[in-house]
Order: structure tokens, then C-alpha cells, then sequence
């Protein structure tokens, strides 16, 4: 038969309904009318099938509802579908003879229409819908590539079926990545019809991903906002929700979703009202000719976007994500359909960019705490730091180290100030403000509580409740939900009596950036993200340059980066051509390649946030205070003194209600709905996150991001960085970028050149501030760009926003610094696009990029204390370094391998493990003890040398390539993990009694392997290494001032500190006789799974926003997207 039935048995608000589903219907209607000749949502590529069309549609009670196949009933056989795909790396109009390619898991389609089976701890997914986890499993299988890959007459797997798991071909890891589809390759094609009547098709590869072709850049577009809603619908939903800070308003009422508005209400908390003055700003700012366009084609995207969800309310309904009716299922049924997009959606979604991946500096008050722990005398007054406090401090900053791995080949003393203080004792500048110690408190930014009573019962457990409680703020945010079984089964559905709580209040911490990153951390979104590595032209075979990139930005699923190609194929200079990812749904590829060039960014972390203190004040003159006495949810204060005169807060209440859903009971959340309301308070700087005093009088401390009430700002490059009518080069790319203002690190290659470059804000400082402690806010040491502020700005903005208040306007506007440049902008009070770190064709060949920094003479912001004597780039610059002295020439195998060896390396067992050897072979071992020093030798040595120089090292990896389930050096990783928890008590006590007095050491204890991938960012490690470089006397190391290696800095000392903990490793582990059963059993992991095996508790799992998980995958520190690049022509056929 062609067309086959499903009957799927599904509860619905405790009803039994049967639903007749017809997996294939013929050609529905398209938006506007347009018919096609295959109008299939997402081609299969089930193994051994053909093509066939799809159209999902039903209704559902008069709601146009998609529930998850709970249950089936009868059998069923998958769709036939065709091979799909291309040959080759290029399309039809993309530039033969260079190479493109890339990977993203799990998979092209986020959606998970189709599928069959639910998030049911132990019950396997019974079917993935079309292109949903195929690339899963080709990103997981490089941990089983044989060693000495190669590149020669490769072509990239078209689909899943064509991927070998162990394979010696580079391209086998990856798919074709092109800017265009020939209707012959593609196994779908749509067309639409765009707002303005021009024409856009969307063909879709045997992955699954799409290629859209416009007929002018509208339509472009207007098909790009299409495809992504076809494959992202329910994620946008939600993180529109994320970005305004408002996600139980979609999820409803738990601790995580609370969490999450708090985190991300923090940083920004703006108002309907507010986005649209942020978007009227930075359209303004753009100028005439940019302007316009950026917000053309931001509408357009939207209208593609809402054009989709349009099809679902029709013959394409089933195409709907069952999430909906699930996971977001609730006593409120408006969830939907979706409310239309809007532009005000992306500049919610460009707040989570700028939250939490393009964040830098604002932990002086984390500073301040960690100097007052170690100097109770220090407080208002203070006019130095005392000798060895500031030592102590100093050490821990790593903030100037001369021996940290750097990523460009120049010095760039040129942030503001250009260097900081490391003297000691230290004489604190006037701008320091030092508040009353232990007197901080956060502000109470949210408030919940019971505010409705029940007026019917919600289905599923017995007392009216929609599950069974889950286990709440694990990895897998909206998964493992027992209950879905449940909701099968007949319920007892009884109204829970109401019951009127006091509200419950959700309070900041004195570091707002680190704890929305913490949040996130423990969601599976690394603290760092992403790496690459570029060989220069003359480091190649080929004489172009190659470079292998992406984002790292954890796992998820569906994954928050969306891969699309689109064109346009208008006749203005400004036609697109590009193909990559989008993040969270902005309208423009924002890491990719265009026709003959492509660039890709790692999280810089560089300072561009700074934490005010402001004197609390009332406009009667009458005495303020920090405590509510009236409880309207604000201090008892109207302002803050600004130059000796009182001006006003911007104060606003917003309020929502927390409707339950299955998702929030899941997370244990109540079964009850709740108010929900959130208290912005605003300096002029920006939010206030907490109070305290200075010799007893309140004060408002608040964080002053350049970036605030601007974060659509840095949209400005992508508008123009894939348009076709001007070529693109190293200068230009560089131009565009210093309007990129979130702190990133970007690497930009094309046929002849690689390079780099640091953007950011950065804002210029006034000399009476020390950038890395609180500041006055009291106008006398104001930022360059607000040195001319006068008290009149303040008749203007501020005051209460419910009423006729207006929020403060970010005060950073550009300036066009050519008409026949378009994009290239300045930005009066903020550092010059020269004085940004930049490179281009370094004299060492390459250039290497894992969060590390950037540059000697630019100082790590004040909230990072990782750039130690050694960082994970490491893991990359020293494998570089060793092809490069071998003198042979990259391929584009070479350099993925590089990358992938690099990817399952433990950095302590490269970087700290041949110290720990050398410092116990100073002396006489035991028996156990020589036998350690064999095994572990003999894990560093079956590494990269192998096949870069026919050598032994740089090993230490953490991998199974014989694709047998334990690694291959298990026993060495096992004690590798027991031999540091120890060294962490033995070897650096000072920083175990800094962590256990309550304050940051500036740097985790170990930045473990795990479910998210990232690892090895920061650790003790790196503390340790500078430690044993200093009792082994290495040359041209460099010496902490108080912290030494265990406590003393003796040899003697430190060497029974590193063999005292490797006896109790080995104790640990039941002895060097049980060598056979160490598995990781023994070990507390960071997982926090007891008796879990180390391939276990290491490997990567996707944090679940959908109803189908997809399985965990051999664990590897890789970027989400990566791309795979050698450009050999321009588009000038050179």
C-alpha cells in the first residue's frame, strides 16, 4: 500500500481518543497558494527506501493540537525515501575546486513530528522522525577514526547510510556543505511565494538540510524564517520565553523555570516596550542604508516564520510539535497555535547571546568578597591592600601571566586602563568603592506565589496533579519524565483545595553574569565555548589556507544552532550567498562560509562590564533605605546622588502567571497556578543587583554593561558579511566585526589569508577606576562615553515605568566612517577597531583559539582566573607546533586530525602529568610507584607523534578507537581521575581552605569531563603546574608570590604531597593488583553517578527540549558545529 494508517491511543485531559493518522497525504496547500511538485516536510533517509511525500494534518476536538505517540497500536513500516544528497563538496553555484564542510548533531530537524516514543526512563525511542539524530551518530563516530586520516579522493557521505563508524577518510566525519542544491540532488523541494510576490524555493539535502533560493533578498528571507520554523518551532517558542526572562510563563511553575527567568530577567528584564526602543535605536544607528535593511529583513524572516505556522493550522498540522500538547500542556490552552513572531523575538533571542556566550568582566564584587575574606580590615576608607592579601589575590587573578598560551602574535597593551595594578601592598585609586563587609545583599528580582485558585482539575496523578514529580535541575531539562507513562493510564482527576501562600522570593547573587553561567552549566552549556585552529597559506599542501571551527556551545536537542544555505539572486549589491548556522533564531548566518571565505568565533570573555555603587537618596532629602518597608518590592529610596543632586531610579513592575504544565510538575514544580511578578530596578549604569552599605548609609550596586539596552547592536556585520557585491578580505571582515560589540574571538579565512580579531565594546575607562573592584557611581568616575552626562538627562529618563517613566537609553552610538564602506563603524568612547586584538598571517604559520587569551599585554577580565601557566588551546597550539617542526605541509585531514586528537585529550595528562613523574623520580620509588611511572608513560606516549613524526607522545587521550566500549587506556584515565582529587587536598591545600571559607578561588576545582563535552577549561591543574615548575626550577618559569606547592614550596615537601596522594589513589582503587577491574566505580565523577563506569559518566548526553531523547554518544571536548574549510578560489575564478 502507498499510503499506510496509524491508530495511536493517546491521553488528552483524561479522555481515551482514537486518531486516525494518515502518515502520507498528497499536495496540500503552500503559503499563498503556491503548489509544488513535492511538498514533503522533511525528506527520510531510512536505510534502503525512496522518497516519499509527507504532509501531516489533523485536528484534534476542534483544537489544532499534535499530541506524542504515547501508544501504539499495530505495526507499522517506516516511509521509503531516496539516498538524497550530492557528490562532491559544491552545488551547482557554488565556486569549484574549494572545500566546505560541517556537521551539527544530532540532527538538521528539530522537530519531532513523526516520531514515535516518549522521554520514559529505560524505553527506547521506538522512531526518530526523518534527519532528527542521523548526524548523532557521525559526530560520535570520529572517536573511532583510524589514526593517520586522510583527505584523497574523499567525498562526503550524503546521508547516514553512506557514513562507515571507523573509517581512514577525514570527509567521512563530515557532510558537504554547500551553498546550493541541484534539484537532481535534492530529496524535497518547496516553493512559497513571499510577501512581496518573488519566489523562494527550499530544497532539502539527504541530511536534511535546507538550501533556500530566493528570487531577491526579501524572498530569501521570507524562506530562510520559513525553514527554520520548520525545523525549530517549539525551541523558538520557548527561548523567546528564555530571552525576556519569562519562561514559566510558557513552561509554567518550578524552581528551573524560575531559575532561568532569574538568570536571564538579571541581565536585561526589558519590557515589550522596551525591545521595540532597542530595535528603533539600532535601525537608527545603522544608518539609511543599513538600517532599513537589517530591519527589512528581519520582518521577513518573522513573516516566513509565521507563514509556517499558518500551514499548521491546515493540511500541514501534523507536521505540528508534539511538545505543545505535552510538554507545554497545561489548563491554558492558548499555547497553541504560537503567538505570531515578532522583531521584538529577536532581539529577546539576541539577549541570550549576549547573556550567555557574549559576556565579559562584572566580578569585582566577587573580587571584593574573596579581599575582605582574606583582609577582614578591608572596607570603606581602605586606601591600599595589604601585602598578603593582595599576593594571594594577585596569584589567583592570573590576570598579566606572562608564560599564558596566546592566540595573535602582537602585543596589545591597549584596553583601558592598559595594564593593571600588580603591585603589593596595592594603592587602591580614588574610584574604589569598598562596601561594609559582609553587608551585601542581593536583590530580590522576583517574586512567586500561589495567586489563583483552581477552577478544574488537571489530569494525569491523583490529587489533580499533571505527573508524577521528575528529578528536578538535571541535565536533562524537560526529559526523563516518568509520568509520560502514566498519562496513558485512566486518572483520577480531584481538585486540590487552594491554598493561599506568602509569595516566594527569587534573590540575586553578588556575581549575576557567573550565576547565569552556572545555571547554564549545569543545563549543559559549557562556562567557555568553542575553538579553531588555521594553517596559513604556506603551511599547506595546496599553498591556502585551512581551517577547521565552530562554536562550542554543549548539546542539545534539538541543538540550538540551526544550519541552513540561502541565496538571493536579485540584482542589488546586497544578494546573500551563504551557508552555516544561525544561533537561537537570528535572521542571518552567523557562522559559516560565504561564496569564497569563512569565519567562525570562540567566547573572548574580555572586559566590557563593570559593577557602580550609588549612594541611596530621596528627593525630599529625607534618609533612605535599602530595606521595603512598604513592600511594593523596592527599597525605601526614589534614587541615587549623581554629582551631589538626587535623581531617580527606573523602577517597573511586570507580572505574568505560572500556569502548570506538564513539564513544570514534571521539574516539581506545584499543580497550582501562580502569580508571578518581577521588580526592575535601574540605574543609569544599568541593573541593580543588590545593596549594602558604606559606614552604615544604603547603597545600590549595579552592573554597567556596555551592551545594555544595545544587544541587537551587534547584528550590524552579518547583514552585510554574505552579500555579493563587494568581495571580502582579511580588512574588511575586520571593519565589520568592530560593530560586532559581544566579546568574542573571530577567525576569518579565504583563499590567501587567515585572521583574527577581538570584538567587543570595550569601553574607556576613567583613570580614577580600578577595573577589576567596584566603582563609585556617583558621577565623578564616569566612562569616557558619559563624561559630558549632565543632572538634565535625568529630567528626562528614569522614574516609575508602570507609569510615565522612561528607561535610560544606552548611550553608545557609532560612527560611519566611510559612505562607500557601509558597516564600518567607530564608536566614540569605546576602544578603536586598532587597538582591538587582531592578527593576520602570523610568522608562526597558524592560529589557535580555545578561550584562552587573546594576546600579551591585554588582561584577562576580572571575572577569569583561568589564563594560568597552561590552558586547554594546548591541547590544539602543541600539536600545531609539532607538524610544523616535523616540516611537513597541512591537508585538510591533517588538520581534522589534530583537531580530533585534541578532542578526546586530558590536558592535566599532557600538560601536569610529565611534571608529576619528574618530581617523583627525584627520589626512590616503591614498587607501586615505578609501576605507576610505567603506566602512565605509556598513556603519554600513544598520542598525535605517532603519526605526525613517527614519535612517541602527546597522548594522554581519553578514547575508545577500537570501538569496544572501554577505553583504550582505561586503567591510566581511572587513576589519572583518583590521583587528582587528591592532589587538590595535598598538593594546593590553600586552595582547598579558600573554597571552604565560602569564597571563589577565581577558577573551579576542575572543569571535569562530562555530559556536556567542553572540559578542561579551568582547574587547579593549572595552579599545580606553575607549582612544580617552581620546585623543579624549569627555566623561564614564572613564581607565585603566596601560593606554593603543598603550602611550603619545599621539594621535599611537594613531592610527598604528589606521592601521599597518589598512594591514596591507588588505596582508592583497591591497589596496582586490581588493576583489571578499575573501571571509574570507585571514583566519585563528575556526573555525579555512583558506580558508573568512566565511559559512562564521561559520556556526552543532550539536554532534552523535546519529547524524544536521543542517546548519549562516546565523550568528546569538539565544537556542536563544526566546519571543515580549504578556499582555493575567489569568487574572480583566482
Amino acid at each position: 500500500m502507498d499510503a499506510y494508517d496509524h491508530r495511536l491511543r493517546f491521553r488528552f485531559w483524561g479522555r481515551l481518543d482514537w486518531i486516525n493518522v494518515h502518515d502520507r497525504v498528497h499536495n496540500g496547500a503552500n503559503y499563498i497558494g503556491v503548489a509544488t511538485a513535492t511538498p514533503s516536510r522533511h525528506p527520510g533517509t531510512s536505510r534502503g527506501r525512496k522518497a516519499m511525500d509527507e504532509k501531516r494534518g489533523w485536528r484534534l476536538a476542534g483544537l489544532i493540537f499534535v499530541a506524542g505517540a504515547l501508544c501504539a497500536c499495530g505495526s507499522s513500516t517506516a516511509p521509503d525515501v531516496s539516498d538524497g544528497g550530492g557528490g562532491g563538496t559544491v552545488g551547482p553555484g557554488d565556486i569549484a575546486g574549494n572545500t566546505f564542510m560541517a556537521i551539527v548533531p544530532p540532527g538538521s530537524n528539530g522537530n519531532s513530528a513523526g516520531g514515535l516514543g516518549a522521554p520514559v526512563p529505560g524505553v527506547p525511542v521506538a522512531r526518530y522522525p526523518a534527519n532528527f539524530r542521523d548526524q548523532l551518530d557521525m559526530y560520535g563516530n570520529l572517536a573511532y577514526a583510524k589514526q593517520g586520516l586522510k583527505s584523497d579522493a574523499c567525498t562526503p557521505p550524503k546521508n547516514i547510510d553512506e557514513h562507515e563508524k571507523q573509517s581512514d577518510q577525514a570527509c567521512n566525519y563530515f557532510k558537504a556543505a554547500p551553498l546550493t542544491l541541484s534539484d537532481a540532488d535534492a530529496v524535497s523541494k518547496r516553493e512559497l511565494t513571499a510577501p512581496n510576490g518573488k519566489t523562494v524555493i527550499i530544497r532539502r539535502d539527504g541530511w536534511g538540510v535546507p538550501y533556500v533560493d530566493g528570487e531577491d533578498r526579501t524572498a530569501a528571507q521570507f524562506g530562510l524564517g520559513f525553514a527554520a520554523a520548520q525545523d525549530r518551532l517549539w525551541l523558538f517558542d520557548l527561548l523567546r520565553k528564555v530571552g525576556r526572562g519569562r519562561a514559566s510563563e510558557m513552561l509554567g511553575p518550578s524552581d528551573t523555570t524560575y531559575e532561568l527567568d532569574l538568570e536571564f530577567g538579571a541581565p536585561a528584564g526589558y519590557s515589550e516596550d522596551e525591545l521595540t526602543q532597542i530595535v528603533q535605536a539600532a535601525v537608527a544607528k545603522m544608518g539609511p542604508v543599513l538600517g532599513p535593511l537589517f530591519l527589512s529583513d528581519t520582518q521577513t524572516f518573522v513573516a516566513g516564520m509565521n507563514a509556517y505556522i499558518d500551514t499548521l493550522l491546515g493540511a500541514g498540522a501534523l507536521e505540528t510539535p508534539p511538545e505543545y500538547a505535552t510538554l507545554a500542556l497545561g489548563l491554558d490552552l492558548t499555547k497553541f497555535p504560537p503567538a505570531p513572531f515578532t522583531v521584538n523575538d529577536i532581539v529577546a533571542n539576541a539577549v541570550l547571546i549576549q547573556s550567555a556566550l557574549g559576556f565579559g568582566g562584572g566580578g569585582e564584587a566577587v573580587n571584593l568578597k574573596l579581599l575582605q575574606k582574606l583582609d577582614p580590615t578591608l572596607g570603606p576608607g581602605s586606601t591600599q591592600i595589604a601585602q598578603g592579601a593582595c599576593e594571594l589575590w594577585r596569584d589567583l587573578r592570573h590576570a598579566t601571566t606572562a608564560d599564558t598560551p596566546v592566540t595573535a602574535s602582537g602585543n596589545f597593551a591597549t584596553q583601558s586602563p592598559p595594564s593593571v595594578d600588580e603591585s603589593c601592598p596595592q594603592t587602591l585609586p580614588a574610584g574604589v568603592a569598598i562596601w561594609d563587609a559582609g553587608s551585601f545583599t542581593g536583590f530580590t528580582l522576583q517574586t512567586h506565589g500561589a495567586g489563583l485558585p483552581l477552577e478544574a482539575p488537571i489530569p494525569g496523578e491523583p490529587g489533580g496533579g499533571l505527573g508524577a514529580t521528575a528529578k528536578s535541575g538535571g541535565l536533562n531539562l524537560l526529559g526523563r519524565l516518568s509520568w509520560i507513562s502514566a498519562m496513558n493510564e485512566p486518572a483520577d482527576a480531584t481538585v486540590v483545595p487552594f491554598k493561599r501562600e506568602q509569595p516566594k522570593a527569587l534573590v540575586l547573587s553578588d556575581n549575576p553574569g557567573g550565576s547565569l553561567h552556572a545555571l547554564l552549566n549545569r543545563l549543559g552549556m559549557p562556562l567557555t565555548t568553542s575553538n579553531f585552529i588555521a594553517a596559513a597559506a604556506d603551511q599547506t599542501q595546496s599553498g591556502h589556507p585551512i581551517i577547521v571551527a565552530g562554536p562550542q556551545t554543549g548539546y542539545f536537542n534539538p541543538q540550538l544552532l540551526w544550519e541552513a544555505a540561502v541565496v538571493s539572486r536579485g540584482d542589488t549589491e546586497f544578494e546573500l550567498a551563504a551557508r552555516g548556522i544561525s544561533t537561537v533564531n537570528l535572521p542571518y548566518i552567523v557562522i559559516g562560509h560565504g561564496l569564497d571565505f569563512a569565519w567562525s568565533p570562540t567566547s573572548a570573555g574580555s572586559d566590557f562590564t563593570d559593577t557602580r555603587v550609588s549612594t541611596m537618596c530621596n528627593m525630599d532629602g529625607s534618609p533612605a533605605s535599602r530595606l521595603d518597608g512598604n513592600d511594593d518590592g523596592f527599597p525605601d529610596a526614589d534614587g541615587y546622588l549623581f554629582k551631589g543632586h538626587c535623581v531617580r531610579f527606573y523602577r517597573r513592575v511586570d507580572e505574568w502567571t505560572a500556569q502548570p504544565t506538564v513539564a513544570s510538575v514534571a521539574l516539581g514544580g506545584q499543580p497550582f497556578p501562580e502569580t508571578v511578578k518581577r521588580y526592575v530596578l535601574r540605574t543609569h549604569y544599568g541593573p541593580v543587583f543588590g545593596t549594602a552599605t558604606v559606614n552604615g548609609e544604603p547603597v545600590a550596586i549595579s552592573t554597567q554593561r556596555s551592551t545594555f539596552f544595545a544587544d541587537v547592536d551587534t547584528a550590524a556585520p552579518f547583514a552585510l558579511l554574505t552579500t555579493t557585491g563587494a568581495p571580502m578580505t582579511h580588512t574588511r571582515f575586520k571593519q565589520l566585526f568592530n560593530s560586532m560589540t559581544a566579546t568574542f574571538n573571530w577567525l576569518y579565512a579565504d583563499r590567501k589569508d587567515i585572521a583574527y580579531i577581538q570584538s567587543g565594546l570595550y569601553p574607556k575607562r576613567n583613570p580614577g577606576q580600578h577595573p577589576e573592584l567596584p566603582v563609585w557611581g556617583d558621577g565623578n568616575f564616569e566612562w569616557v562615553v558619559d563624561q559630558n552626562l549632565s543632572t538634565a538627562f535625568f529630567d528626562i529618563y528614569g522614574g516609575d515605568g508602570n507609569a510615565d517613566g522612561k528607561p535610560f537609553p544606552s548611550r553608545a552610538y557609532p560612527e560611519a566612517q566611510s559612505s562607500s564602506n557601509p558597516g564600518y563603524f567607530e564608536w566614540p568612547g569605546f576602544l578603536s577597531l586598532a587597538s582591538h586584538i587582531q592578527d593576520t598571517n602570523p610568522p608562526q604559520g597558524y592560529l589557535a583559539n580555545w578561550n584562552n587569551s587573546g594576546a600579551r599585554g591585554w588582561w584577562a577580565a576580572d571575572s577569569n582566573g583561568t589564563y594560568g601557566p597552561t590552558h586547554r588551546v594546548r591541547m590544539l597550539s602543541e600539536r600545531l607546533k609539532a607538524f610544523k617542526a616535523s616540516g611537513r605541509k597541512h591537508t585538510l585531514a591533517t588538520m581534522i586530525e589534530i583537531m580530533g586528537d585534541a578532542a578526546y585529550t586530558d590536558l592535566r595528562g599532557q600538560d601536569l602529568l610529565p611534571m608529576l613523574i619528574e618530581l617523583m623520580e627525584q627520589d626512590s620509588l616503591t614498587a607501586d610507584q615505578a609501576q605507576v611511572v610505567v603506566l602512565m608513560t605509556q598513556w603519554m606516549a600513544a598520542g598525535s607523534n605517532n603519526w605526525i613524526s613517527d614519535t612517541p607522545g602527546l597522548g594522554s587521550m581519553r578514547r575508545d578507537r577500537d570501538a569496544d566500549g572501554v577505553y583504550d587506556f582505561r586503567a591510566q584515565v581511572v587513576l589519572m581521575d583518583a590521583w587528582y582529587q587528591h592532589l587538590m587536598e595535598t598538593v594546593t591545600p590553600q586552595l582547598s581552605d579558600i573554597a571552604a571559607s565560602g569564597v571563589s578561588t577565581l577558577t573551579s576545582r576542575y572543569d571535569a569531563p562530562r555530559a556536556q563535552g567542553s572540559a578542561f577549561q579551568e582547574g587547579w591543574f593549572q595552579h599545580m603546574i606553575r607549582m612544580l615548575q617552581t620546585v623543579l626550577d624549569k627555566p623561564d618559569h614564572e613564581t607565585y608570590r603566596a601560593l606554593k606547592c603543598a603550602g611550603t614550596g619545599v621539594l621535599a615537601d611537594c613531592r610527598t604531597a604528589v606521592l601521599t596522594a597518589l598512594d591514596e589513589a591507588l588505596s582508592d582503587l583497591g591497589g596496582l593488583s586490581n588493576r583489571a577491574n578499575w573501571d571509574g566505580s570507585q571514583i566519585p565523577n563528575a556526573k555525579g553517578s555512583d558506580g558508573a563506569v568512566v565511559e559512562d559518566y564521561d559520556a556526552v548526553e543532550h539536554t532534552s527540549f523535546s519529547l524524544l531523547p536521543v542517546p548519549p554518544i562516546h565523550w568528546i571536548n569538539r565544537p556542536t558545529f563544526q566546519q571543515a574549510v580549504e578556499i582555493t578560489q575567489d569568487r574572480y575564478g583566482e
